[in-house]
């Protein structure tokens, strides 16, 4: 999407149709920080400065992105355990902000269909342009994120089934 109120341009994409099993499982499995890196093979930490993670929580993150190695501190701003997480990058700061959205919506009594959306906020002239370069980097990911987010809900219900 590209488009945002107040003047501003937000560049954003929304991935979803991953149907897993039960809501609670998923969102446990995404709010659980050593799962990360089995979703996203480019991080390689995520260190929340509090467990459980619940709104306020800020995330440390080291990740590579274009093959450099990078950081970043995300803080939570939504939580609804079943439902909808949201977390919003705080550093870096510029050249954009991003707002991730995990959303959990019934799918059945036993299933939950799982969407993720990014939306790049610029915060300084020509961020835009980074916007849409981030976008395009993390939308290129976002498939087989999705499919291994699927296989391992999936594979740990499985194996603990309530």
């Amino acid at each position: 999407t590209d488009g945002g109120g107040d003047g501003v341009t937000v560049v954003g994409f929304s991935v979803g149709a991953a149907s897993v099993k039960k809501a609670d499982d998923a969102f446990d499995f995404l709010a659980d920080p050593t799962t990360a890196s089995l979703v996203d093979p480019a991080i390689s930490e995520y260190v929340p400065d509090s467990l459980p993670m619940g709104v306020g929580t800020r995330n440390r993150i080291r990740f590579r992105l274009w093959g450099l190695p990078l950081r970043a501190v995300s803080v939570v701003r939504v939580w609804e355990p079943g439902h909808r997480m949201v977390m919003a990058n705080e550093r870096p700061a510029r050249p954009v902000r991003a707002v991730a959205t995990h959303r959990f919506d019934p799918d059945g009594p036993d299933r939950c269909t799982y969407t993720w959306q990014i939306d790049f906020e610029p915060t300084v002239p020509l961020g835009v342009v980074a916007a849409r370069l981030l976008c395009r980097a993390m939308r290129a990911n976002a498939a087989a994120q999705q499919q291994r987010f699927k296989a391992e809900v999936e594979r740990r219900w499985r194996s603990n089934p309530r």
